[in-house]
């Protein structure tokens, strides 16, 4: 398995190596780089982990201000999103008392803010905008070719669990933009900036997120409101596909990977009785067992950690209940919009979730699994994305026609 490339004996710190490295397509690193960075830390030292991804990133930012000195852009850019990845996946396991951690404030910032400098230094038009949402208003980038206002095909990038705005241009918005798209991306509740400064934790009814977003994107000259398809990242699977339950105004939604119930990835090594504690309540007794656990393992810390944060819960076990709503049962006939359903062989969170979506969907869809011998079998096929946007490419080539082909297209037949 692909995953286990940087540290044989940390799963969770192999895969989060793999996935800083699978940037690379884009500029989000250099190989050679994340391997020397790798050989300065310990398998499950977390502080190791910091210090050595965020001296990379503040090297990554010194050679970019020298850049950009002697007007060296290109170089400017590529050193940008390397410094942005680098911050992003330096704080990646600051789960304690967030709210309080001035380090992962600090490297979270420097992360968002290495990005727009790179996009200010790039040949794109690039606007930071703000989406109305129930009273206030959620955050978000919005990326095009040029500054024409004339309307394009677009890919609105919804992340997942612990995604930013700004690594959302390695997953997706990079590769739209080389094919003559749009880019969009925004912080959902719990997500991001929405969570950081606004405090709005995640929801399991995301039609009421969703829905806010496609109706600021056709308020926008620049898209083609005929030809918008919606990117759903890791849990993001989850949040697009319980959208498009009732937000049908997207012309193609992509599952990567597909989710059919969230909360399955926290329940599928739990004993019975564990479960059955927890729907009972027994909160301290749990609370008690789930801290022994974190103990065991990198990757279950960090996601129970994670999940109290961005659900805005008190304990493991609230979070537990609260991830239960998290599924598509009874809903999923509600989908209409054509759907490309993406899965990865090896995938070591949501593995079979994908299958189990297709069973349920009604809708126009297609399966498409991505095996260990492309390098595509990890969580959201990491370090394989050239195979992967080649994927989503071709599928989206026969459902979104731009306005100029569409032109063309009706030339040829008057």
């Amino acid at each position: 398995m692909a995953i286990n490339y940087f540290f044989k004996s940390n799963e969770c710190f192999s895969y989060e190596a793999l996935r800083a490295a699978g940037y690379s397509n884009y500029g989000g690193a250099d190989i050679a780089e994340v391997i020397a960075i790798c050989s300065k830390i310990r398998p499950g030292n977390e502080d190791d982990w910091v210090r050595e991804w965020q001296k990379a990133a503040e090297r990554a930012i010194f050679h970019a201000k020298k850049s950009k000195s002697v007007k060296n852009y290109d170089s400017a850019y590529q050193s940008y999103l390397r410094a942005s990845n680098y911050f992003r996946t330096a704080e990646f396991f600051r789960r304690e008392n967030v709210e309080e951690d001035k380090i992962s404030q600090y490297l979270y910032q420097n992360s968002e803010e290495s990005f727009i400098e790179a996009m200010g230094v790039s040949s794109f038009t690039f606007t930071s905008i703000t989406i109305p949402y129930e009273g206030t208003t959620l955050p978000g980038y919005f990326v095009s070719l040029d500054n024409t206002k004339k309307g394009r095909r677009t890919i609105i990038f919804n992340g997942g669990y612990d995604s930013t705005m700004s690594e959302g241009w390695f997953a997706i918005g990079a590769a739209a933009l080389a094919r003559g798209y749009n880019f969009l991306a925004f912080d959902g509740p719990g997500q991001g900036a929405a969570l950081r400064r606004q405090k709005l934790y995640f929801r399991h009814d995301w039609e009421h997120v969703l829905t806010p977003v496609v109706n600021y994107a056709l308020t926008r000259a620049d898209i083609d409101a005929d030809a918008i398809a919606i990117f759903g990242w890791s849990m993001g699977g989850y949040l697009v596909a319980r959208a498009a339950t009732q937000e049908h105004r997207a012309r193609a939604i992509i599952l990567d990977d597909g989710v059919y119930d969230f909360g399955s990835a926290f329940r599928v090594q739990q004993p019975v009785f564990i479960q059955k504690l927890v729907e009972l309540e027994y909160d301290s007794t749990c609370d008690w067992i789930f801290g022994c656990v974190q103990s065991l393992s990198t990757g279950i810390r960090w996601g129970l950690r994670n999940g109290k944060w961005t659900f805005g819960m008190r304990s493991v076990s609230k979070f537990m209940r609260a991830v239960k709503k998290y599924t598509l049962e009874g809903l999923s006939h509600n989908i209409v919009t054509p759907c490309l359903v993406l899965d990865a062989e090896n995938d070591h969170f949501l593995k079979g979730q994908p299958e189990m979506l297709c069973k349920h969907l009604q809708c126009e869809h297609e399966l498409i699994s991505l095996k260990a011998e492309e390098g595509g079998d990890t969580h959201c096929h990491q370090g394989a994305f050239y195979r992967l946007h080649q994927v989503i490419f071709d599928y989206l080539e026969t459902r979104l026609v731009s306005d100029e082909n569409r032109d063309r297209l009706q030339a040829a037949l008057s």
